[in-house]
């Protein structure tokens, strides 16, 4: 039989890999939401973040208890916020009305990269001649799934645009990442689900003005739209935060992070299978050339802040 240490390894491991393959279903949830609502693009945004912020602010509360984020911590939430959720959102939604889901689920990979670039300025990030070589590799593989996608039914022009917009949503968040580990590096007091938790709240009210110039009341939903949403709300979101806090906390940050980089291959296959996309040994390739560049990328140090002596 396993030990207790053993057997809470492997259901956090388990943990992980459901966040990997929810994280990869949410690819083709959002294409299908994105072409469905083109018209209330801001509403899903908003809906997600309505279903997740209580179930997030639940879980915050049993664990921690009414942890309420310190004055001088409210500018950095602000900035988490508008970046993380409000301009990465947009970049997702958007996006995924031009491009195909299971190539924005390999252009969103370069995330990692755009985290290395900007820790340059903003961190002690020093790039070495391995991690230069792995943003080489990286933007191959982004240029490879860019240019020559198996999803050619979907016009190039239109593939170009989307995917342009995923990786700006992958730009924004990567300045998120880089605030958040200023934020630990300067001994933040909040831990990562209460971050996660004040973050999702405080961009949730970002889309509200833009939710009452849609107007949704004015239309009729649909029980799968509403099944999709949820999914979106409550699975990808707020479940796949709260294990992957847990994930953190049980096996630490860089193991944790490894089950992200295996996020396109779910993204693809359930494209593949649910929505009928293109597989092809392209994606392959792309996914090849972005998975070894960002391992390339991750084998540098730590960062501490330049401004620390």
């Amino acid at each position: 039989m396993l030990d207790f240490s053993n057997r809470k390894l492997a259901i956090t491991n388990l943990m992980m890999l459901t966040v990997s393959v929810l994280w990869g279903v949410a690819w083709p949830v959002g294409r299908l939401l994105a072409t469905d609502l083109l018209e209330l693009p801001f509403t899903v945004m908003f809906l997600r973040y309505s279903f997740a912020v209580p179930i997030l602010f639940a879980w915050m509360w049993a664990k921690e208890g009414n942890v309420v984020p310190k004055v001088e911590d409210r500018k950095a939430l602000i900035i988490m916020a508008f970046t993380s959720v409000f301009l990465y959102q947009i970049g997702y939604m958007y996006g995924m009305q031009k491009t195909a889901a299971s190539d924005a689920s390999l252009v969103i990979g370069f995330n990692p990269i755009f985290v290395a670039i900007l820790s340059v300025f903003a961190l002690s990030h020093k790039l070495t001649r391995e991690s230069i070589s792995g943003i080489i590799l990286s933007f191959a593989g982004i240029l490879v799934i860019f240019l020559v996608s198996p999803n050619v039914d979907i016009p190039l022009e239109d593939r170009l645009v989307g995917n342009s917009l995923i990786m700006f949503g992958a730009f924004v968040y990567a300045i998120y990442v880089v605030i958040v580990r200023q934020y630990v590096l300067n001994s933040g007091q909040l831990s990562s689900l209460s971050l996660i938790t004040w973050v999702s709240f405080v961009g949730w009210f970002f889309f509200i003005p833009f939710v009452l110039a849609e107007e949704p009341w004015n239309r009729s939903w649909s029980n799968d739209e509403w099944l999709l949403i949820g999914y979106l709300g409550i699975l990808s979101t707020a479940l796949s935060y709260v294990f992957f806090a847990i994930g953190i906390e049980v096996i630490g940050a860089n193991r944790a992070s490894s089950f992200v980089n295996v996020v396109p291959v779910f993204g693809i296959l359930s494209s593949w299978l649910w929505i009928n996309e293109e597989l092809g040994w392209i994606q392959l390739v792309s996914f090849g050339l972005i998975f070894f560049g960002v391992k390339m990328v991750n084998t540098q140090p730590p960062e501490i802040l330049k401004s620390a002596k």
